[in-house]
């Protein structure tokens, strides 16, 4: 993607001054929603530039007043929020056919990359280089508004030659994200720790499957609260990112049957969870008991069930005992959007747990490579 050099000249630059320039170009693959709160006037755009853009629209708003501004690429379904990314603006003046707008940009926002992105989207011809355009800006957007003057770290992410499938799931995880935060109050309030923002988008990008990217959106939700920013979900993006996709069909299921909670859901259990064998295959959908016992001994020096397999019987295996602990279902809890403060004992359980991988392994190869095999030392 050749195009993408103009982005990493941007942020190669990033955090240095350079004054941009704001060449108005034509946008006529663009349309615009906008107003004081809600976006609920339409209106076609004369020009745009890095600084500001130029509405065609008859609706007059006061010179001064900011506004919630809605750009998306022309023919795109208003319940879409695909092709789009809003931004705040400010109307700089009255027009004879509309009003000029200038940007109202987040902190952490460095306008040469701004700009590059804009242009990008407006001169760019092919549909999947301006779709990847729209995701690229609404991710940097999204990352300056959380982390704010402090995004450089997360943002820097896209810059670092990630392969396209995991700059595709880095994508998929914060828009998912963003969408959730969308629906709680005061969401352009909340803030988050850039460290923890860039190893959830680091790790998490690694993820094999829905399932797997649906926790790291959880864990990145989680993190953003109207409190000040803390790492104190590092511990869990440490956790999640040591699992595999047959790992976690084992611990959430576990999880939902202590909670009472998830599909088929009853009363919490509060006692041991014990499963045949046919159940743990039709979880995993591996057929392997033997493997499956392996995940269960890896799920325990995790720290996340109970009970460790007994491996020193020769008898056929009868059941599993996949009892989470309550690191185990903390990790649960945060991974669906919790934002309750872990208990100090919990952290130095896991933490405890943790110094036992060295190193903490890859949970996905590039290029479709096997993952390596993980390493622990048995308790």
């Amino acid at each position: 993607m050749s195009w993408l050099k103009d982005i990493k000249r941007g942020l190669e630059r990033f955090g240095e001054f350079e004054k941009p320039r704001a060449e108005r170009r034509s946008a006529s693959g663009l349309e615009a929603r906008y107003g004081v709160e809600i976006p609920n006037f339409p209106a076609g755009i004369k020009d745009i530039s890095a600084s500001g853009v130029y509405l065609l629209t008859e609706k007059r708003l006061s010179t001064g007043e900011l506004i919630t501004l809605v750009l998306r690429e022309k023919g795109q379904s208003e319940t879409s929020a695909d092709l789009q990314f809003s931004v705040h603006a400010r109307v700089a003046r009255q027009g004879e056919d509309g009003i000029g707008l200038s940007f109202d940009l987040p902190p952490g926002l460095d306008m040469d990359l701004w700009g590059v992105l804009l242009r990008n989207i407006v001169v760019l011809t092919d549909p999947e280089q301006v779709a990847d355009m729209f995701h690229t800006l609404r991710t940097i957007l999204f990352l300056c508004r959380i982390c704010q003057s402090n995004a450089e770290q997360p943002i820097l992410l896209l810059g670092k030659d990630l392969p396209p499938d995991r700059m595709s799931t880095l994508v998929k995880i914060v828009q998912a994200a963003d969408e959730q935060l969308a629906s709680e109050p005061d969401s352009d309030r909340f803030r988050a720790h850039p460290g923890v923002v860039t190893s959830i988008l680091r790790d998490g990008s690694w993820a094999p499957d829905d399932e797997t990217i649906e926790l790291w959106v959880g864990l990145l939700v989680a993190s953003c609260s109207l409190s000040a920013p803390d790492d104190s979900n590092q511990i869990f993006a440490n956790l999640l990112v040591q699992l595999t996709p047959t790992q976690t069909k084992i611990l959430i299921p576990a999880c939902e049957r202590a909670l009472g909670i998830g599909p088929g859901a009853g009363k919490p259990i509060y006692g041991s969870i014990v499963i045949s064998p046919k159940e743990m295959i039709e979880l995993t959908g591996v057929h392997d008991l033997t493997r499956a016992a392996t995940d269960m001994g890896y799920l325990y020096n995790l720290g996340l069930i109970k009970n460790v397999f007994n491996f020193s019987s020769y008898h056929e295996i009868e059941s599993f005992d996949i009892t989470p602990s309550a690191l185990g279902v903390e990790l649960y809890r945060h991974c669906h959007g919790s934002r309750e403060k872990i208990e100090p004992q919990l952290v130095e359980s896991a933490q405890a747990h943790l110094a036992n991988f060295l190193p903490a392994p890859q949970p996905m190869a590039v290029g479709g490579e096997n993952p390596p095999l993980p390493t622990y030392t048995p308790d």
